[in-house]
């Protein structure tokens, strides 16, 4: 494990910019603690990959335990609604004709 200064991080970035990319994390340390980690952009995205990924229900539930009290279950249903109301949507003409007695 290569831990340096942040002093040292800080002048020398691009050096351990490279050694990230070259042989894994740099991890930054300040008062003998680590306190941060240089990636490379590829390890980053192997790491955000395995993230499991939210659906909008998840992030409302969230949402309604975080904020518990401060909004309506209509207010938090009105903020994650991801449908298109206004007057001239596709959704609003979808059905359009269909079911005209003719």
């Amino acid at each position: 494990m290569n831990t340096v200064p942040m002093y040292e991080a800080k002048n020398k970035l691009p050096l351990f910019m490279h050694q990230a990319e070259e042989s894994g994390p740099v991890f930054i340390s300040r008062r003998n603690k680590t306190v941060g980690v240089i990636l490379s952009f590829d390890d980053y995205n192997k790491l955000i990959s395995k993230q499991p990924k939210r659906t909008i229900l998840e992030a409302a539930e969230e949402f309604r335990r975080k904020t518990a009290g401060m909004f309506t279950n209509e207010d938090i249903d009105k903020i994650f609604d991801v449908r298109d109301h206004t007057p001239d949507s596709y959704e609003s003409h979808v059905f359009d004709g269909v079911f005209d007695d003719e």
